[in-house]
């Protein structure tokens, strides 16, 4: 979308020591870079095992540079998702996709149509989860035992410099997600929204498992739009 190569490492590629823990299940730092030679060069510095990381996978760190270097996809059962071509893209976006796929095909990979039907739940879902978690582990930031403390000076309560170091330090994004989050995890609410999201999640990890029964690798359209322009959404979240 904005001619970078992203990294998202399996779950525990990465280790998560030292970062700002956002959602516990879904936290997995990971290279953004101009080139995918890159992104493989940087992510085999930074995988790996890490004692200090409970969820890191005590693996070794394959050789991702000579991956990322090989031209010859021989072999290779690319799979295509049914669901991915539904509603909702820009023109152009699919016409290029399917350029990308005969380039995959052309350099000797097997392309193979693989239906996922949870997908289409995935992003409901997530926007469950994400500000779940999110909200719980944020509120350790409360001004009291370290980081950002504001207000105070002796004129203010435990409670008042709470609610002032939470409203200057986080942003108008986090603080929806972290309301959105609190109601998902309030009472007579958790099965309905957060449990319900979780048992979805389980529906999606089954149809990645059934997939890869199939293939090697998922390609899909980084996203249904083009890029748009600096400060062209900032107005409606």
């Amino acid at each position: 979308m904005t001619g970078t190569v992203g990294v998202k490492p399996t779950y525990g590629g990465v280790s998560r020591y030292g970062v700002v823990a956002m959602a516990s299940s879904l936290d997995q730092p990971g290279p953004v870079t101009r080139t995918t030679e890159d992104a493989a060069l940087l992510q085999e510095i930074i995988g790996g095992y890490d004692p200090h990381d409970s969820a890191s996978i005590n693996q070794p760190v394959p050789d991702l540079v000579a991956a990322a270097a090989s031209t010859d996809l021989t072999g290779v059962r690319v799979g295509v998702v049914t669901e991915f071509r539904g509603d909702g893209y820009e023109p152009g976006v699919l016409e290029r996709f399917d350029e990308a796929i005969e380039v995959l095909r052309g350099a000797g990979a097997e392309i193979v149509e693989v239906s996922c039907p949870a997908f289409t739940y995935a992003l409901p879902a997530y926007y469950l989860i994400q500000p779940a978690e999110l909200s719980s582990n944020l509120a350790r930031f409360d001004g009291m035992r370290y980081g950002l403390r504001v207000g105070d000076d002796g004129t203010n309560s435990a409670e008042q410099v709470m609610n002032l170091s939470r409203e200057d330090g986080f942003g108008r994004e986090a603080k929806r997600r972290i309301i959105i989050g609190t109601y998902a995890l309030s009472a007579g609410y958790y099965d309905a929204y957060y449990g319900s999201a979780q048992k979805v999640r389980s529906l999606i990890q089954q149809d990645f498992d059934r997939a890869f029964g199939q293939v090697d690798v998922l390609v899909s359209p980084t996203t249904p739009t083009v890029a748009f322009r600096i400060g062209e959404r900032t107005a409606d979240p």
